[in-house]
């Protein structure tokens, strides 16, 4: 479904989906950003701009961006680092609605917790709707 800015519903909380962080997307990810650090592996962490992947509002909802949108910002809050094989469990919601000069922009905001309930990421995104 295309999201128009007449459709936002500020506050709308969206069904919780689960999203296993895999080796081969890290790998994955990894290799496209020609990231070589030895800590991932070693460690077996998530690198954290990965969170740019698995929190995208698409990956929450059925919703798609119309053409034209611009991506104006996005911003991460990290509490806990994740592992390799990690299990996180999203949720959403819009937090900010609003027309300035003739814009139309939307802040969404995407929660990651761990399986046990503790909250590990949340992203701030915002998007600039062409209408």
């Amino acid at each position: 479904m295309k999201v128009r800015f007449a459709d936002v519903d500020l506050d709308k909380e969206y069904p919780e989906k689960e999203y296993v962080i895999t080796e081969g997307k890290i790998r994955e990810y990894l290799a496209a950003v020609g990231d070589m650090n030895p800590i991932y592996e070693e460690k077996k962490l998530v690198p954290p701009a990965l969170a740019a992947v698995f929190t995208r509002w698409e990956a929450l909802t059925d919703e798609e961006l119309l053409d034209g949108t611009i991506h104006a910002g996005q911003a991460f809050h990290y509490r806990k680092p994740l592992h390799w094989g990690e299990k996180v469990i999203l949720s959403g919601k819009v937090v900010e609605k609003a027309e300035k000069r003739g814009l139309k922009f939307v802040v969404r905001e995407v929660e990651a917790r761990t399986e046990a309930g503790e909250p590990a990421i949340t992203s701030r995104i915002t998007v600039i709707l062409p209408e």
